[in-house]
């Protein structure tokens, strides 16, 4: 980051996408560096978009009940796989369509803060539940740490979108 903002700030470049993270590294550290790098940013999207096509299959199958598992052979959970060829088809094809996938992130991000209220709540409440908790229920320590954490997200969830409209989405 250091190396950014000392050689990319004076030129008067703003990184915009990511093919201007690996400036830095290419002017620092040449064509071996620039390849390294570029290894390692495949590596990192690649394993990011691999991990979201496989929560996708997990998610769909788990709620469905169906057999699922990255090690579980395509026969025996066929529709966990095909879940998963269809997430990653649909987010080759969100790319394709010139969408900002920045944008995109910031937007499900904003929208992922406005929802977790709704989520951690529930979970709040049975953690205080004698009969479903039993002994393993929330103590007052926790009850109280839950509370203060329960008003943090509700204050960003009430901030978010907001936020979102005063900043132009940080365009």
């Amino acid at each position: 980051m250091a190396t950014a903002a000392l050689l990319l700030h004076p030129a008067g470049i703003a990184v915009d996408h990511l093919s201007q993270v690996v400036l830095p590294v290419g002017y620092a550290l040449g064509k071996l560096g620039l390849g390294l790098v570029l290894i390692g940013v495949f590596a990192a999207t690649f394993g990011a978009a691999l991990e979201t096509a496989l929560s996708s299959g997990y998610t769909v199958a788990q709620y469905f009940g169906w057999t699922w598992g990255k090690t579980t052979a395509p026969r025996t959970a066929s529709r966990f796989h095909a879940v998963v060829i269809v997430a990653l088809v649909a987010g080759m094809m969100l790319v394709l369509t010139g969408v900002d996938p920045v944008m995109v992130t910031e937007y499900s991000l904003v929208f992922a803060a406005v929802a977790l209220p709704l989520t951690y709540l529930p979970i709040l409440v049975v953690a205080n539940d004698p009969e479903y908790m039993g002994e393993a229920r929330n103590g007052r320590f926790a009850n109280l740490m839950g509370g203060l954490y329960l008003v943090v997200v509700l204050t960003a969830a009430v901030a978010a979108i907001p936020l979102m409209i005063a900043t132009k989405a940080g365009l």
